[in-house]
């Protein structure tokens, strides 16, 4: 029998007795030491009791190598993950098997398909000559860091790897340099939205039907740097804060950052908590790095050597999307054979690569053309044509070298906001809002990242004529006309992936904004801080409040509570009007507004949408939140169209359609309904997911899901707990990771992550910091001396062979 079955066999036997002796993981054995070459001098790896690893070296080379290491230790099987998407690698593990169901980033029918259009987006090409771009320390950075992944899984078993690799009958790769760049720009891609939306919105745009149904600018509405509320504005944003009393001035996001002038420390306060897509293990890998002169705690990402969000001794920092448009989609036309296209009256040659695709279960590979045309000199992929129409080609600003390495690590390194600025200009994709404060007492917000000049964007159709000059990209925005504010006289900034400012450029103006509901309410909640401290911030963090619904109840469902005839709508409106609008697991009126919601989307937009392209209504608003604020702004207006049997007469239906929804699903006693029971979220592990046998067992025999958990909030308050509008109530995407940083007293800062600091299911750290995360408690955010990080684990490596 071949050693890897007999390996498999070990796994799954340990696994299963472990299971039903109820076994518990054991923790790592304290005070290991083991010899590395390549090494200068002595590092130390020192976890804590939840196993993070606090990584102690005399120079910055020795520190990146004994970050590979840890991170190796921890996260092997997802940087192998991530680094294979990003090359369009995936089928070599999985095969070229039909995926379950197309995502915004995984648009393909199968892996290989997947696989061909993410080899086309050219990363690691990319990612080479942007290695060639780094400076000293970036070089130093991703090249030691390499050094220590290989070295661990040098000296790895094959049974101390991740069981993945097991179960996947293969070892890792040796890392390279340029893994860690490609996944970088791999993030950049995942969190654009672009190549997913903007076909979306061409299907909108050519119907006039639908046009009023667009995402609108949000330019009136909450912005992060200034108010642009006129006092009539019938936006969905005003509407909602006047029904809570929210009228005032200012600005909003889920990140923040609060001056020393309102906070009892005297010193800046800072909080951020990004929202991603939960799962396990955590997207997130916290980590504290220490050599001389060089001290930085907080997150980054697996196979990314620098914290991408934290501290260091001087400053603080945290980040959320900008929500940029940073591609465009170009109808190219060619010549007869299909081997030239035209630009600006001149034609040009289709250049071609062949990429040959290993598929698991295949001896021989697949091998494809993969087709690029070139926008102003850069290599774009064109993709074949769709139900008889011409092709297509997409321009993003990841198809080119840029030094983001040399940003991060220059904020990792920053002693004062002047000095993140500074390293900020470097800083390319995905665009960021980036809030941050000093121990001096500055606090800043800057927009930052790569910005092509398009003076006609936001005018344009979705897919534009790629022969036309006219829609040509003139390089991009310098810094200085990039969005930024210092010591803003509010005292506060606050971002939420809300619109930056009323006035913008027009490349940036056509962001994807997410509606200022957030953004509102965290304002208003700062605003009753004058003397804020680290437990306002948490209980903000944990707000639960919905602006949302508080507008869509005062302007569509008071105004009419009196007319209603059916005696279930009557109960319905009576329920919710009773209600204070906060999204608790244990609430009944908040799962019975949310089926009067779903009832409205599809009452009211449904039919049109279906009518006019099949299909479209699902496409749109799967679309994480681009839909809600026309939607919104339509249903609160009382727009006609929306509206064919009279606002009054389709409130009333929709009440009765969710109070019957809610007995149906919840029961016939309304006092026995909870939001939790429709709302919960599931920790899972991409193997454990499925519905196959295989993948039900496997989850049960390594235990690699957590939940479900009855969780409360919604996509729109700032405890966010999203799922798709198309598919509730399952929560999909939340608060992956929460910082408060106290720059007054920073040992009293916290931190939790949605899972646990290392991947393996067998380790006791896969997932113990989630009962935390879900009661809204925080860990210490501090460094510890080595002898005090050491009650956890050490591990000790040494220069040698």
């Amino acid at each position: 029998m071949p050693r890897f079955l007999l390996e498999r066999a070990g796994l799954l036997s340990s696994a299963l007795w472990r299971r039903l002796a109820g076994r518990r993981p054991a923790r790592r054995r304290a005070g290991q030491s083991r010899h590395f070459p390549g090494l200068d001098r002595d590092v130390w790896i020192c976890r804590d009791e939840c196993g993070v690893p606090q990584v102690y070296a005399e120079s910055l080379g020795d520190l990146a190598f004994g970050l590979g290491v840890a991170m190796a230790q921890d996260r092997l099987w997802q940087m192998e993950m991530l680094r294979r998407l990003a090359g369009g690698r995936l089928a070599e593990l999985l095969g070229d098997r039909r995926l379950a169901g197309a995502s915004l980033h995984l648009p393909g029918p199968t892996v290989l398909a997947v696989d061909q259009l993410y080899r086309s987006l050219r990363m690691y090409p990319v990612a080479r000559e942007e290695r060639s771009l780094v400076g000293r320390d970036g070089e130093t950075a991703i090249s030691r860091f390499a050094a220590g992944v290989n070295a661990w899984v040098a000296g790895c078993h094959s049974r101390d790897l991740p069981p993945e690799f097991l179960l996947a009958g293969f070892r890792p790769e040796p890392w390279i340099p340029e893994d860690s760049i490609a996944v970088g720009k791999l993030i950049g891609w995942l969190l654009s939205l672009g190549f997913a939306v903007k076909p979306v919105l061409a299907s909108l745009g050519m119907h006039p039907r639908l046009r009023p149904i667009l995402p609108p600018d949000l330019a009136q509405g909450v912005c992060i740097l200034g108010n642009g509320l006129p006092p009539a504005a019938a936006s969905a944003d005003l509407l909602a804060r006047q029904a809570l009393g929210l009228t005032g001035p200012g600005v909003g996001s889920n990140s923040w950052v609060v001056s020393g002038e309102r906070t009892a420390s005297g010193k800046p306060l800072l909080c951020n908590d990004p929202h991603l897509a939960f799962g396990l293990p955590a997207f997130w890998y916290p980590v504290a790095l220490h050599a001389p002169a060089h001290r930085v705690i907080g997150v980054t990402i697996p196979g990314i050597p620098a914290v991408l969000i934290g501290r260091n001794e001087h400053v603080a920092w945290g980040l959320t999307a900008a929500m940029a448009d940073d591609g465009d989609y170009y109808r190219e036309t060619l010549d007869e054979t299909g081997t030239r296209y035209l630009r600006n009256g001149t034609w040009h040659p289709v250049e071609t690569e062949e990429e040959a695709f290993r598929i698991h279960g295949r001896s021989e590979p697949t091998r494809r053309t993969l087709r690029y045309v070139r926008h102003e000199g850069v290599l774009c992929p064109l993709f074949p044509s769709e139900a008889d129409g011409p092709p297509t080609s997409f321009r993003w600003v990841g198809l080119e070298p840029w030094r983001g390495l040399e940003a991060i690590l220059g904020l990792n390194r920053a002693g004062s906001v002047s000095e993140v600025e500074a390293a900020l200009q470097h800083f390319a994709l995905p665009a960021q809002n980036v809030v941050v404060a000093d121990r001096q007492g500055t606090i800043a917000y800057f927009c930052a990242g790569k910005f092509p000049r398009r003076p006609w964007a936001g005018t344009e159709p979705g897919i534009l004529e790629g022969a036309s000059p006219a829609h040509a990209w003139h390089g991009y925005l310098t810094w200085a006309e990039l969005p930024k504010v210092i010591d803003p006289p509010k005292g506060f900034l606050v971002t939420a992936n809300n619109r930056v400012a009323p006035d913008l450029p027009p490349t940036i103006a056509c962001g994807f904004w997410e509606p200022a509901y957030r953004a509102t309410r965290i304002a208003a909640l700062l605003d009753r801080c004058p003397r804020a401290r680290v437990d306002d911030m948490a209980r903000i963090q944990t707000d639960v409040l919905s602006v949302q619904a508080a507008g869509i109840l005062a302007h569509l469902v008071r105004p009419q509570a009196a007319q209603l005839e059916d005696s279930r709508a009557r109960q319905a409106a009576a329920l919710l009007l009773a209600w204070d609008c906060t999204m608790l697991a244990d609430s009944a009126p908040a799962a019975l507004y949310h089926l009067f919601y779903q009832e409205l989307l599809h009452g009211c937009f449904r039919p049109v949408m279906e009518e006019e392209v099949p299909g479209l209504f699902t496409r749109y608003f799967s679309l994480l939140h681009v839909a809600v604020p026309a939607a919104d702004g339509a249903l609160l207006r009382g727009d006609g169209a929306w509206y064919p049997a009279g606002l009054g007469a389709t409130v009333e239906r929709c009440l009765v359609g969710a109070w019957e929804q809610a007995t149906a699903r919840l029961g016939s006693v309304p006092a026995t309904w909870r939001w939790g029971r429709l709302h919960t979220l599931t920790l899972w592990h991409s193997l454990g997911r499925g519905q196959r046998w295989i993948s039900r067992a496997l989850a049960w025999l390594l235990d690699i899901n957590r939940g479900p958990y009855p969780r409360p909030g919604d996509g729109m308050t700032v405890n966010l707990a999203a799922f798709p509008l198309t598919a509730p109530f399952e929560v999909a995407v939340g608060p992956s990771y929460r910082q408060i940083v106290d720059l007054g007293s920073p040992d009293e800062s916290g931190w939790i992550i949605a899972g646990g600091t290392s991947g393996d299911p067998r380790s006791p750290h896969y997932a113990d910091q989630v009962e935390a995360w879900l009661s809204g408690a925080y860990r210490p955010m501090r460094f510890r001396a080595r002898a005090e990080a050491g009650d956890g684990s050490t591990l000790q490596l040494r220069p040698g062979p």
